[in-house]
């Protein structure tokens, strides 16, 4: 009996010992769960300000990229207003809005055709509202509009209006030629899209040919040795370049090919604008034309 005692206490020893090593065992699973969630949880925070920080760095960048753009485009737009300069500051502008003030609102080049920037652009004028003439010279000095002075200066330029008693009046004051009169005369290609007509005779060489409401003529001379072939081209090409004002119904341009030494004011641009003729007279061609595509 004494000796099942002992065997059965013996054993109630082990099972109590074997429950106390389980709770142990449950407890460091336990914590060793719970130092696992911590560490995971320390990580993905850890991450979570990393992509915070990064993100607030980027948009900082962003942010500076953002501001550099603008400064960028403000000095950009700074520099391109500060290039350009106001044509009434200008010392056309200022002779022109004079003009104006004289006059009343008429249509005047607002382009001097001057290649030099620096030239001491004079003008006078003779006239009034519906007729007038306007004289563009250079000078060793700029001038007042009208100054005596101005008359002794050679024009190299003029621009005339005339107003007549109705329209049909002022179209039948331009020298227009309708496109059947070069009918059946020699072709001479002066573009892709334009071909002109030659007509000789007397010892004058001409090529002629119509845009839209316009005719024009080139004039060259076998006694002067010049050919109007070149001048032609050469003027399709300012056409393309410089957009004329549109006649109302016929505009007429007359060009002539000059020697060296030929300064002669016969360049000439009219065109016809209800009751009223508008004419440019110039010695160089792409003065005349670059003049006329500037009134307004």
């Amino acid at each position: 009996m004494r000796h099942k005692k002992l065997i059965g206490l013996a054993a109630g020893l082990l099972l109590v010992v074997g429950g106390l090593s389980g709770c142990n065992s449950n407890k460091q699973s336990q914590g060793s769960q719970d130092n696992g969630s911590k560490v995971s949880k320390s990580s993905k925070t850890d991450m979570q300000n990393s992509s915070s920080d990064q993100s607030s760095s980027s948009a900082t960048s962003q942010a500076q990229s953002s501001s550099n753009s603008e400064q960028s485009s403000s000095t950009a737009q700074s520099s391109s207003s500060s290039s350009q300069t106001p044509a009434t500051s200008s010392r056309i502008g200022t002779l022109t809005d004079q003009l104006q003030q004289k006059l009343g609102n008429v249509k005047l080049p607002t382009d001097d055709g001057l290649s030099s920037q620096d030239a001491h652009l004079n003008i006078r004028y003779s006239g009034n509202q519906n007729d007038y003439t306007i004289y563009y010279s250079v000078g060793n000095q700029a001038l007042d509009l009208n100054a005596s002075a101005v008359k002794n200066e050679t024009p190299y330029a003029t621009f005339q209006k005339k107003t007549y008693s109705s329209t049909s009046q002022a179209a039948s004051a331009i020298d227009y030629s309708q496109a059947s009169t070069n009918k059946g005369l020699p072709k001479v290609k002066l573009s892709s899209q334009i071909t002109g007509y030659e007509n000789a005779g007397g010892g004058q060489r001409y090529i002629s040919w119509n845009e839209g409401h316009w005719s024009i003529a080139v004039h060259g001379s076998v006694v002067n040795n010049t050919t109007p072939k070149k001048t032609a081209i050469h003027a399709v090409s300012l056409f393309d370049q410089y957009m004329l004002p549109a006649p109302q119904k016929y505009g007429a341009i007359e060009f002539n090919v000059h020697g060296a030494n030929d300064h002669t004011r016969d360049q000439t641009i009219s065109w016809q604008d209800g009751q009223s003729v508008y004419t440019l007279k110039g010695a160089d061609i792409d003065t005349a034309v670059q003049m006329a595509a500037s009134v307004k």
